[in-house]
């Protein structure tokens, strides 16, 4: 009889917390090498490990909480027990995103991937939306603006400046500055970017400030009648605002009282009975 052999199975070794270090996060040179947090592992299991941070902590400014930037560690340096990072993209909050689209207004959104000019992918989602109900055509005219805009910011822009246009709305306010043009805008804002691909030694080789300069762009996209103004839409949005501002300075006004006419009408009649 065959007997079968048992083969013993090689144990595992455990990872203790001992094995671990804390590896602090430096964010790339397009955020000015700045700690963005801590995380702890071994050298070779931190390499890829991604990092969520808010904008708030690079600018302090309240405004900027809603928005989400995503990192990605590539480098890790054992000795200095740093790990350098590259910016995957960005997203805003759920909330936030809701709050964009009131009662009675348009929501216009486009999704499109742009390459920058040293060879990076960027897919983004930019949202505007109208004071009122925008008609049809004026809505894809302005879909139209928001592309011709981002193409062109993409043809002559390195990646440090793109990114630093889009986090900083410098891309959407230009969007606004042709774009109202068509149909009064409430908002727009990019709230989602990607990074889809990177060239072959790509980093960053450049700090770009939040106060640098980009140059207006120019757009020519072919109007239909249909997609102009109406001068009875400027006066309505004209009006709206009117409303709104005249509604918090009204003053309840006391009615007045009965007892004073009453009182007239009887002093009248007296003199004609005189009379």
């Amino acid at each position: 009889m065959s007997q079968k052999v048992k083969k013993k199975k090689s144990k595992l070794r455990r990872v203790s917390f001992k094995d671990k270090d804390w590896y602090t996060i430096i964010a790339p040179k397009s955020f000015n090498f700045k700690p963005i947090g801590e995380i702890i592992g071994m050298d070779n299991t931190i390499n890829g490990r991604s990092l969520e941070t808010l904008l708030y902590d690079f600018t302090n400014r309240y405004e900027d909480i809603s928005l989400k930037l995503k990192f990605k560690v590539v480098q890790v340096n054992q000795e200095a027990k740093q790990a350098q990072s590259m910016f995957l993209g960005h997203s805003y909050t759920n909330d936030y995103i809701r709050s964009l689209v009131g009662r009675g207004s348009s929501k216009i959104q486009t999704i499109i991937n742009l390459t920058t000019k040293d060879d990076y992918t960027y897919r983004l989602t930019i949202i505007c939306t109208t004071i009122k109900q925008a008609r049809s055509s004026q809505q894809i005219v302005i879909r139209k603006i928001m592309r011709e805009i981002l193409k062109e910011f993409a043809k002559t822009l390195n990646h440090e400046k793109f990114i630093t246009g889009m986090i900083y709305s410098e891309f959407t306010n230009q969007v606004v500055r042709i774009a109202k043009t068509i149909y009064p805008l409430s908002n727009c804002s990019i709230i989602k970017c990607k990074l889809i691909s990177v060239p072959e030694g790509g980093e960053d080789t450049v700090y770009i400030t939040k106060d640098e300069d980009f140059e207006l762009v120019e757009v020519d996209i072919k109007r239909s009648r249909k997609s102009d103004i109406k001068r009875t839409e400027r006066i309505n949005v004209k009006k709206l605002t009117k409303n709104k501002t005249s509604k918090r300075n009204i003053t309840p006004t006391k009615p007045e009282s009965p007892t004073n006419d009453i009182s007239s009408d009887s002093e009248e009649t007296k003199e004609k009975v005189s009379e």
